[in-house]
């Protein structure tokens, strides 16, 4: 009877430590990808974990860090939402998106200047990235 339990209780341990790994498979770009379903079906909280599994996947995934920006810009969360934002741009300088998301939460915040220049890096990077765009499909051709 002890045999069967120890048994038993090793089946189940295993099987808890089976179950962990296969959470751990998920790479950053899935938990990604299931941030942006649960932002879609408006499972904000479940969003923010999603993201913050990502980031603790691949921490300098700008990505990651915008998106969880913009569920914290969403639900009031306005100092953390900068510092996501900077996180992001801190990684990938020429991703135009979280300087727009920045000075879209330093606007909200009544800082003007702040989001005036932050909505004009976006508009120079975007066109910068336009224009590769432009230059790779001409190159294409």
């Amino acid at each position: 009877m002890v045999y069967f339990f120890k048994l038993q209780t090793l089946i189940l341990i295993f099987s808890l430590f089976s179950c962990s790994n296969i959470a751990d498979n998920k790479t950053a770009e899935d938990y990604i990808k299931e941030g942006i379903e649960n932002t879609k079906n408006q499972k904000y909280d479940e969003a923010i974990f999603s993201y913050k599994k990502a980031i603790e996947k691949d921490p300098k995934n700008a990505l990651a860090h915008h998106a969880l920006a913009g569920i914290y810009t969403f639900k009031d969360k306005n100092e953390r939402a900068i510092e996501e934002h900077k996180k992001a741009i801190e990684l990938d300088p020429t991703y135009p998106d979280p300087h727009y998301g920045l000075g879209f939460v330093y606007k909200k915040l009544g800082r003007k200047e702040e989001a005036k220049k932050e909505y004009l890096l976006f508009e120079k990077l975007k066109k910068i990235e336009e224009n590769k765009s432009t230059e790779t499909d001409t190159i294409d051709l």
